[in-house]
């Protein structure tokens, strides 16, 4: 009996997927427009003549991609470890990265692009860098830099002070203690919203 209604809700299935997607294609394809948008988006002849560009464009894309990741990783943890820092003495710098990640945040990575591949150049400084791939890698690491911190920082806060007061009270060093204790576990923690970045930035690098 179980095989049978697994059988019938198939075939239900099946039939309502064959329904539901024949009268949509049927929709588009009967109506008026679909001439000039079957030559403006399905083009194979031209789709074909401008392939090698795009993946032209797609080998770039992974370069940035690989070198923005490496900014991004190193930029980011910095400024978690700064952010969760307790001394005294890292007061201003907190309050730097604070500012740092709340701008960054807030402000569309588009204008970010505009402002460094644009801005940098009109400095007219010699030593600044004036390549548009390589000023583009900045302004989407420093961007995204900012949202991976905090998501870092969050696994950081995550991990229960339990952790630290055992850590010490085995001789660690406060250094030690985030590096052999803290870190693991909190990197482990933030693997998911960090692979959700990942996706993030690699179709933001086409901007």
């Amino acid at each position: 009996m179980r095989r049978r209604l697994d059988r019938r809700r198939t075939a239900v299935a099946a039939v309502s997927t064959l329904v539901v997607l024949g009268g949509l294609a049927a929709l588009v394809v009967s109506s008026p427009g679909w001439p000039v948008f079957q030559q403006t988006y399905f083009d194979w002849a031209y789709g074909r003549q401008v392939l090698p560009g795009i993946l032209e464009g797609f080998k770039l894309d992974l370069v940035i991609v690989a070198c923005a990741t490496v900014l991004i990783a190193a930029l980011s943890l910095l400024i978690a470890l700064v952010r969760t820092s307790r001394a005294a003495a890292f007061a201003p710098f907190r309050i730097l990265a604070t500012v740092f990640v709340d701008t960054f945040r807030g402000v569309p990575l588009l204008l970010v692009l505009y402002l460094i591949g644009f801005g940098i150049p009109a400095l007219g400084i010699p030593w600044l860098p004036s390549s548009a791939v390589v000023l583009g890698t900045i302004a989407i690491s420093v961007t995204y830099s900012a949202y991976v911190a905090e998501v870092i920082r969050s696994g950081i806060m995550s991990i229960h002070p339990s952790q630290r007061a055992a850590a010490r009270s085995l001789g660690l060093t406060q250094s030690q203690t985030m590096r052999h204790v803290v870190l693991p576990q909190a990197l482990r923690r933030v693997v998911p919203p960090l692979l959700n970045d990942f996706v993030s930035l690699l179709k933001d690098v086409s901007l």
